[in-house]
């Protein structure tokens, strides 16, 4: 029993791992640069002291139990932007796999201080990257695609002559899956997630199909695509869509944890889950959720799935590489390509005075997988001086050396402890919150109490499990923020804009916004205790954006439109009101 536990539900393949890792990385660099405005206006409005909540304020008064970010330490703008830096850095290391542990550990504590840090806007997005960098940290995501696993068999490896590589020995000592509790663990907590998004999705939008409908109107989240569309809404598509979603929904808690037929279904939870957000993601602006999503899809790819892609590529054309035997340049790079060339399209041939250059590379790399791309860059001369600079300087580090000797075996066991009981302990309190939080667990299942360690781990780590994402139904109004600031010349403009108040918004849009400010807009009404350095802060955007003296802010009210979303069939919002929050009167 235990060997089938590990085989359906605790054994992914490297190759799927060293995926996850690459799909992971690009994610998480991303979402750094979209949330930061790549380190300019929303890092000053979100990240330092000149922003919505200053770092002391978050400390003495912390918005949750367990609250600590390493930013925290960090205050004015370019404090804020050289610690982003160092967190661009971790992530982009993440990614290539360079010292790959060492990275997942700093990546998990990046991703926490990040979100942390600006923790009021908090939504499912962020949550979502919270569990899956905590999951993945127990996990060897570095044995493939990775830099330490091809500087590893650079090391340890030394071609002779073509035979040689084509022989390609340091495949044989490939370790081909991983098995570990964290396996299960992730996929249980996201079977988790669809499972309670779907059955708590019980309101009358879902069961009449208006849903999507009304999720097209969400001006703070619509896209382009979602403006156009809402427009030349047929009276098909939103109940398509909306039970389309459910049924998925349902049906991935079944491709993601079945134990049968798992070389069909695991692909099949793949395409799902891709078809799903990437569809939520053209349409709403809901920060990393749906990409956070998509990168967990990729660990649904089976040995099946890259036995059918390494078929593809080896009935790629192939390609004869000449080589100089005597150049240390030529000879470092056949060695490279050999790695790279996962379809054995690639016959490699030693000749005197053989001519490497960028016509040469070009066709090469062409037919190497994933990398076919880069061919154009690698092509034009200075593309190439550099790869030769940097296969130049990697010849000189990666010479031929033994493996080293393994680790001592005290070593070697504490690892495997932590490797079971991190993802134990985990696992406990992750289902333990999802009983807790969820209303659709009857009375009788959710726990009367539980340890305190396990209130302390899901705090600390951020990873609740309440999922109800637009349920039990989807929001029916619309909602945004509106500044009336007078300036110092007598003008008045919204320093959220720079714009004249526009208190028609809720009559066009979408508005473009990021999820940051999707949430800012939505949720400041009920933070009364935050107003004050919301006023603050608008109080010093007009230096912060560089205005002249004369458009200073010498007075300001704050209100809030809301109105009703157009119902089907209508695009006009109804019952459009404006509320006062806050002006310059004590709060």
């Amino acid at each position: 029993m235990w060997r089938l536990v590990k085989e359906r539900w605790g054994t992914l393949d490297t190759r799927t791992l060293g995926l996850f890792r690459v799909g992971f990385g690009l994610v998480l660099i991303s979402n750094l640069l979209d949330r930061t405005g790549f380190f300019g206006d929303d890092l000053v409005s979100f990240y330092s002291n000149d922003g919505i909540w200053p770092n002391h304020y978050a400390l003495f008064l912390p918005p949750t139990p367990g609250y600590w970010s390493l930013l925290a330490g960090f205050s004015t703008p370019t404090e804020v932007r050289l610690a982003m830096a160092v967190v661009l850095v971790v992530y982009g290391l993440y990614t290539l796999g360079w010292k790959t542990r060492l990275m997942q550990v700093l990546a998990l504590l990046c991703v926490e201080s990040v979100n942390f840090r600006f923790l009021l806007p908090q939504h499912g997005g962020t949550v979502v990257m919270n569990i899956l960098a905590l999951w993945t940290v127990f996990l060897p995501l570095g044995d493939r695609f990775s830099l330490d696993a091809l500087f590893a068999s650079l090391r340890h490896h030394d071609e002779a002559g073509p035979e040689a590589l084509k022989a390609r020995a340091w495949t044989a000592g490939l370790v081909t899956d991983r098995t570990g509790l964290a396996v299960f663990g992730v996929f249980f907590n996201y079977a988790v997630i669809y499972f309670f998004n779907t059955v708590q999705k019980q309101g009358s939008a879902w069961q009449d199909g208006s849903a999507v409908h009304y999720l097209l109107w969400q001006n703070r989240m619509a896209t382009t695509l979602a403006g156009w569309l809402r427009l030349h809404e047929p009276g098909f598509l939103s109940p398509l869509l909306t039970y389309g979603t459910l049924v998925v929904e349902g049906a991935l808690v079944v491709l993601i944890l079945s134990p049968v037929l798992q070389r069909w279904l695991r692909p099949a939870a793949l395409v799902c889950i891709w078809s799903l957000h990437g569809g939520i993601a053209m349409l709403t602006t809901l920060g990393p959720f749906s990409y956070t999503m998509m990168t967990f899809g990729l660990l649904c790819a089976t040995p099946g799935l890259w036995a059918w892609l390494e078929r593809r590529w080896a009935a790629r054309p192939r390609v004869t590489m000449a080589y100089d035997d005597g150049s240390a340049l030529h000879r470092f790079a056949v060695r490279l390509v050999a790695r790279l060339d996962l379809g054995g399209v690639v016959d490699f041939e030693a000749r005197p005075g053989a001519r490497l250059g960028p016509a040469e590379a070009r066709r090469v790399v062409t037919v190497l997988p994933g990398w076919r791309w880069f061919a154009w860059l690698v092509g034009l001369p200075s593309g190439w001086a550099v790869a030769r600079q940097l296969a130049l300087l990697l010849a000189e580090q990666l010479t031929p050396a033994p493996r080293p000797p393994p680790r001592p075996l005290v070593v070697e066991q504490g690892a495997s402890l932590v490797s079971v009981v991190g993802p134990a302990l985990v696992l406990a309190a992750v289902i333990s919150q999802a009983l807790m939080e969820n209303w659709a667990v009857p009375p009788a299942l959710k726990p009367a109490s539980r340890p305190d360690w396990m209130t302390d781990l899901v705090n600390s780590w951020q990873v609740p499990q309440g999922w109800s994402m637009f349920a039990p139904d989807v929001p029916r109004q619309d909602t945004r923020l509106v500044v009336d600031a007078t300036l110092a010349d007598g003008t008045h403009v919204d320093p959220l804009t720079g714009a004249p108040p526009d208190f028609d918004a809720l009559e066009h849009g979408p508005w473009f916004m990021d999820q940051h400010w999707c949430e800012v807009h939505a949720r400041m009404p009920n933070w009364r205790h935050h107003w004050r350095n919301f006023r603050d802060y608008l109080y010093r955007r007009p230096q912060a954006l560089g205005w002249p003296r004369e458009k200073a802010i010498v007075a300001l009210e704050v209100y809030r439109l809301i109105g009703d979303m157009p119902a089907p069939g209508s695009t006009t919002s109804a019952n459009v009101r404006r509320e006062k929050l806050f002006g310059d009167e004590p709060l």
